[in-house]
């Protein structure tokens, strides 16, 4: 999904790590539950996975846009890039240009297994709680996250562990307060969609797959998944099934060298509703964020001195969807839309985010998904759709069209305004949509063996596509 390697490894951590829903999710193992002596009162409790998959992939590399040139003194053919193909797709293997024995190029086949995490990684969690009163409760906890396998397969890299959550929370009858390093609010709905009726228990879309898992289900396939980030969060007691869900989050900026600075912290909420009756199930869920950003303010004058005040933007998005249960048949839907959130997760600052080579204006990403499960005595039978897509700018209709460059630009589309000579324009992402299959068995109540499929399309602004199949079958055993 994204195409420098440590942007692949930061981002597929994220996306893998996504699915711990929340403590009401999980099932845990007590460890201890001294009534006395300084931690009487106290539980001591662990939770946790440990999993892996074969990871079959087949189709197409990331387009290529080469051509080739002929030197008139030597006869000496070169290949040369036409333009760079922007972030998004499968990347793996290499990105050099497939060549024929006439020197012509093309975009080659791909074929690649590894053995390596599904969508959730390795995990071991502790968690220490009581009762301080008899209606208020303190719940900390404590998860660790490590994938299966290691990064760019080098088998002698370590297999750093990740921190995943730290957190402590009350709750009692006004409500639950979370303060700590958790799983954010925003378009959190549609993540728990995928886990629970899709691929909690198997992989989804391989990204990171030359890198590091975990995967990432249908994340960037019509998901946008939130963030674990520090952040203060209040929820509301439950109100005939209604409840809002307010947080206050550590400020994030995207990646790159404009958009670098923020001033304050991000707002997200969401709001939640549950009804049951009989073998009826239905969970409504509205969410929204908002994160202002700064420009590191590039135009200076001959002395140094910063001539403007910094521009800023806002990085605004909402999301919605609904889970139905009617005995064993589920259903859900979700949707998202906003500027500058980006394909896979909010702010991942891929070149896709905006028009980092001419006028920086923040692109609109839009995404739909729709996933579906049957439950046959201890078969899960899961399928699921969904698409990504980006709002062209005018920029990106004409490469060569500048508009009004913010102060400082030196580039203008495909052209150097200060030496006058051409640059390659970047096919930047339009869409990319998957479909997926899965079958999960569960042998025991904590032992899943899973197969599935997953089929990505993706399709650039310049009209290139690449076509890949995700072919796997691993096991998990939870606690």
């Amino acid at each position: 999904m994204i195409r420098a390697p440590k942007k692949v490894v930061t981002s597929v951590v994220v996306f893998g790590s996504l699915l711990c829903i929340g403590a009401h999710a999980r099932a845990d193992v007590t460890l201890a539950a001294p009534t006395d002596g300084p931690f009487g009162g106290w539980e001591v409790y662990t939770t946790g996975r440990v999993g892996a998959f074969v990871e079959v992939l087949r189709g197409d590399p990331i387009p290529q846009a080469y051509a080739t040139v002929t030197d008139p003194n030597t006869g000496a053919v070169t290949v040369m890039q036409v333009h760079p193909v922007g972030d998004g797709g499968i990347r793996t293997g290499p990105t050099d240009p497939v060549l024929a024995p006439d020197g012509s190029s093309g975009q080659g086949s791909l074929g690649a297994s590894r053995v390596r995490s599904g969508f959730l990684p390795n995990i071991l969690a502790i968690g220490l709680r009581r009762q301080i009163t008899e209606r208020t409760r303190l719940d900390t906890f404590f998860s660790i996250w490590a994938a299966t396998e290691t990064i760019n397969r080098r088998t002698f890299h370590a297999n750093n562990p990740d921190v995943r959550e730290a957190y402590l929370r009350f709750e009692g009858p006004a409500g639950s307060l979370l303060v700590g390093r958790a799983l954010s609010l925003f378009s959190r709905g549609a993540v728990e969609i995928d886990f629970l009726y899709g691929h909690g228990w198997a992989v989804g879309n391989p990204a990171g797959f030359d890198e590091q898992g975990p995967t990432a289900g249908h994340i960037g396939y019509g998901v946008i998944a939130p963030v674990f980030v520090a952040g203060v969060v209040y929820a509301t007691p439950k109100f005939h099934g209604l409840q809002l869900t307010a947080g206050y989050y550590d400020p994030a900026t995207t990646v790159g060298i404009y958009w670098g600075r923020t001033k304050y912290g991000r707002p997200e909420a969401e709001l939640a509703y549950d009804f049951a009756s009989g073998n009826f199930k239905m969970h409504l869920f509205a969410s929204g964020a908002w994160q202002k950003v700064y420009s590191l303010n590039l135009a200076q004058d001959a002395y140094g001195n910063n001539i403007n005040e910094q521009p800023a933007a806002d990085v605004i998005g909402g999301a919605g969807g609904a889970r139905v249960e009617v005995g064993p048949v589920h259903l859900g839907i979700a949707g998202h839309r906003g500027r500058g959130l980006g394909v896979g997760y909010f702010l991942d600052g891929s070149d896709a985010n905006f028009a980092k080579d001419t006028t920086h204006e923040l692109r609109t990403f839009s995404g739909a998904y729709a996933q579906a499960q049957v439950v046959v005595n201890k078969f899960d039978f899961n399928a699921g759709w969904g698409v990504s897509w980006i709002d062209a700018l005018d920029a990106d209709k004409n490469p060569n069209w500048c508009g009004t460059p913010p102060a400082g630009m030196t580039t203008c589309g495909g052209f150097n305004t200060q030496t006058g000579t051409p640059l390659p324009s970047s096919s930047i992402l339009k869409q990319q949509m998957g479909w997926s299959g899965v079958i999960v068995y569960h042998l025991m109540p904590n032992v899943h063996i899973a197969v599935d499929y997953f089929l990505s399309r993706v399709e650039w602004q310049q009209g290139e596509k690449q076509v890949v199949h995700s072919y796997n079958l691993g096991t998990t055993v939870n606690w």
